[in-house]
């Protein structure tokens, strides 16, 4: 399938081990984008009235049929889902940066975290290697200094990581999950779901090529969409979304000192 790379990785914490299974095709034709497979898999994947910090609540990574490509917003983007800890529904969070394209190139379309490790951890995907290390000596920095960490430790600066801070360690439940230092998976308190598990980091090395089916078709796709990015139905977000949200962060801010 093109847009796809065909598998779905399963993690189980509480033993280390881990599997891969073929997507689903028919997942893969209903169930469109990182969020809409994300909740397929979580659904398929726990049962129901789990609580958010359970062990027995499933942490899933998916992505989309056009992540790891150029076309605009979805091309760059991952989704995280999850029972949450704020809501006590099924949360989905989403960032965005060049982790959910490493992870394609990996060859995965979604990881199911399942379970809790005993000790903290982090997981190494190098394409088809993947292993569980020990995350000790990476608890209490924040996502930058684990990333950091996480690429002197492993020699390849070029690795793409997603981490947690002290919030999600702490379980805080606006914990966010944190890729390429500064995008944020920031809704529903995913991270402290993935701080509940002992999991604090996953780090990605993937070397496989991404290739739509029609090439030309697909970049006449991406410069029609650039051109619809500058009309009318973007221009509020265009003028006042960001400073909006810095406006919302000075005020949390003030409130808090």
């Amino acid at each position: 399938m093109y847009g796809y790379a065909g598998r779905i990785l399963h993690v189980d914490l509480n033993t280390g081990k881990s599997h891969v299974e073929t997507l689903n095709e028919d997942y893969a034709k209903k169930y469109i984008g990182g969020i809409g497979l994300g909740m397929r898999l979580w659904l398929d994947n726990s049962k129901a009235g789990v609580e958010p910090f359970s062990p027995e609540n499933p942490l899933v990574l998916a992505l989309g049929p056009i992540s790891g490509t150029i076309f605009p917003t979805g091309g760059n983007g991952h989704a995280f889902v999850a029972k949450s800890p704020e809501t006590f529904a099924i949360g989905e969070a989403v960032a965005h940066g060049t982790f959910g394209a490493e992870m394609k190139r990996a060859g995965y379309d979604a990881i199911i975290f399942k379970g809790k490790s005993e000790k903290p951890v982090y997981l190494w995907i190098d394409d088809d290697s993947v292993q569980l290390l020990d995350a000790s000596h990476l608890m209490g920095k924040s996502p930058s200094e684990t990333e950091d960490a996480i690429k002197d430790e492993l020699g390849d600066y070029y690795i793409r990581v997603a981490a947690i801070g002290l919030a999600g360690e702490k379980l805080s439940r606006i914990a966010c999950i944190i890729n390429e230092k500064t995008r944020a998976a920031g809704r529903t308190g995913l991270g402290a779901v993935m701080g509940s598990k002992n999991l604090k980091a996953i780090a990605v090395r993937g070397t496989r090529d991404i290739a739509p089916a029609k090439p030309d078709e697909f970049m006449d796709m991406v410069k029609e969409f650039h051109e619809r990015m500058k009309g009318p139905a973007t221009s509020t977000t265009r003028s006042i979304a960001c400073p909006h949200a810095t406006t919302i962060m000075r005020i949390l801010k003030e409130q808090t000192r």
